[in-house]
């Protein structure tokens, strides 16, 4: 009876495992292998030259990929053209489907080969400047997941990046007390006019005898000196002389007279 029980244990736990592995073998999805290569690259090339760089891909069964030609100085700072089937030059980007497109209908027999136009990237700030650099191809899927070529070690030439004078500031002039000068008006002195001195007339008395020996007037005339001459002793005296003459005067009429 014992016998018969371990019997049918063993029949019936070899049956789970065989369930077990039919349903693992029919789930489990294939794993593909992918290798890329690279080949015709040159050892050294100008930061602007374009290369046409030989791709090899091994990928059976793969969807669609995507290749992207990457430089790098060290680390996974790459930088570099690749140019499309459009014929775009693509730099680094997050859309991995804007690299040049290998279709799941191109391959041959799980195969492709082909020309990869790429060419550094100066501007990048990856890029350090002429020097020596490692060149690969980058297999991507559109989930983004990358496999990776074979390296090719190349340099870089180009012109040196100069760095640019750096500017002096140049010192604020500082404010310096300057002495102005002031003006300052002196009173204007008024010229005083200088007194011409008028001339003085002198009125000299002239006097005239009439006929009947009465006295005129008399006038004052102006002296040289500008001063006027007491006139008054000057009257008496030509007064005195009028008289005299009119008592000449009279006594010749008298005569005259009583002669006749």
């Amino acid at each position: 009876m014992a016998i018969v029980r371990s019997h049918s244990t063993s029949t019936f736990s070899r049956i789970f495992q065989g369930l077990a592995l039919i349903s693992l073998v029919a789930f489990v999805r294939p794993v593909h292998a992918v290798t890329i290569s690279v080949s015709n690259v040159p050892s050294s090339l100008d930061q602007s030259q374009e290369v046409d760089a030989d791709v090899f891909l091994s990928c059976d069964g793969c969807s669609d990929s995507y290749l992207r030609g990457e430089f790098y100085p060290s680390g996974t700072n790459y930088f570099g053209f690749t140019q499309n089937n459009q014929g775009q030059w693509i730099g680094t980007s997050n859309d991995k489907t804007q690299y040049f497109k290998v279709g799941e209908n191109d391959l041959f027999e799980g195969s492709w080969s082909g020309k990869l136009k790429v060419k550094p990237d100066p501007a990048d700030s990856a890029y350090s400047g002429p020097g020596n650099y490692v060149f690969k191809v980058g297999r991507y899927t559109g989930g983004g997941s990358a496999t990776w070529s074979n390296e090719v070690s190349l340099a870089i030439s180009g012109p040196t990046a100069t760095q640019a004078p750096t500017k002096t500031p140049t010192p604020a002039p500082q404010a310096t007390n300057t002495l102005t000068p002031t003006i300052i008006h002196s009173p204007t002195k008024k010229s005083t006019p200088t007194k011409t001195p008028t001339p003085k007339i002198s009125l000299t008395p002239t006097i005239e005898v009439s006929p009947s020996g009465i006295v005129l007037g008399t006038e004052t005339a102006a002296t040289p000196s500008g001063g006027i001459k007491p006139v008054l002793p000057l009257i008496i005296a030509l007064l005195l002389v009028a008289i005299g003459l009119a008592i000449i005067a009279i006594v010749l009429v008298w005569k005259k007279r009583k002669l006749q």
